[in-house]
């Protein structure tokens, strides 16, 4: 008769490879939908700023490593709440599933999930309804309450199902209960975007108000070129610099960004209403020389 061969002692446990691979899948997908927010979040609030700017967010040349660091700021104390949610959830389900195996508390538990998805789906439709009457200017609780009640009903359906009597219950087909998945993470996700998006507007807006009214404290740019440059806005001077060969040096200028080859600037005494935002090649035909 022929023995079971034996793992040799080197070898990890199959079941520790598999908890290994799983603990990868589980964090691959959120750390994925993260990186895409915040990819979203700061191209959205650059372009609202540029858009405010009179500028279109292309020209700036940004890449998809500039919108999210760009984010960071603003996104790291509801990333770090979305985190807590998250570990606080996992605790909460760890003990519902402990729950789930004394079958005197299963009544209640299924009487909980009932509740809890009535709840998340009036709480998502309410929030639909209030986006189609007040739209374009929704208010920005709205999709962080479409987002919510979808994911309260998606769990309350579940756990509806997980405690109910095996009788009563009979199991989904695989293709269903993946389409049933697909279709609240989808939802969660656009109205993660969505809300994403509204606040970018308000952030970008801000930012532009910001610059607006402290264009004063931004870097003087001072560039010496070979021959004028021919910058026609308000309170910038090019004078000729008696040198051999001759120089050229154009002064009012504050440094905006430099991005892709160009060097942003704006004048002094610029605003979004009648400024002019001055753009320059980063070539070699100009120095640049920057003071406070």
């Amino acid at each position: 008769m022929t023995q079971p061969r034996r793992r040799g002692a080197g070898q990890p446990p199959e079941s520790a490879v598999k908890a290994l691979l799983s603990v990868f899948a589980s964090v691959g997908l959120p750390v994925t939908v993260v990186s895409a927010l915040m990819l979203y979040f700061g191209w959205a609030r650059t372009n609202e700023q540029a858009r405010y700017m009179g500028l279109h967010v292309s020209l700036f040349g940004y890449t998809g490593q500039d919108y999210i660091l760009s984010s960071v700021s603003t996104l790291f104390v509801p990333l770090m709440a979305l985190g807590v949610l998250g570990l606080g959830w996992l605790g909460l389900h760890q003990g519902i599933l402990g729950w789930l195996a004394v079958p005197r508390k299963r009544p209640a538990l299924r009487t909980a999930g009932r509740i809890a998805f009535v709840a998340g789906l009036a709480t998502a439709a309410c929030a639909l309804l209030i986006a189609v009457v007040k739209r374009p200017a929704t208010p920005m609780f709205i999709p962080l309450a479409l987002a919510v009640g979808t994911a309260i009903a998606g769990y309350g359906l579940w756990l509806a199902r997980a405690a109910s009597p095996p009788s009563a219950d009979r199991p989904l087909p695989v293709g269903h209960r993946a389409l049933r998945a697909l279709f609240i993470a989808g939802i969660i996700a656009l109205a993660l975007f969505w809300e994403l998006s509204s606040l970018a507007a308000v952030v970008g807006r801000g930012h532009a108000l910001r610059l607006a009214s402290g264009v004063g404290s931004m870097p003087r740019a001072t560039a010496f070129s070979g021959v004028p440059l021919g910058i026609d806005v308000p309170g910038v001077r090019e004078e000729r610099i008696d040198v051999d060969p001759p120089r050229w040096r154009t002064t009012g200028l504050r440094l905006l960004a430099r991005s892709g080859g160009r060097i942003f600037l704006l004048h002094d005494g610029w605003t979004p209403v009648r400024g002019t935002v001055v753009v320059v090649p980063d070539g070699e035909g100009v120095s640049w020389q920057f003071s406070r």
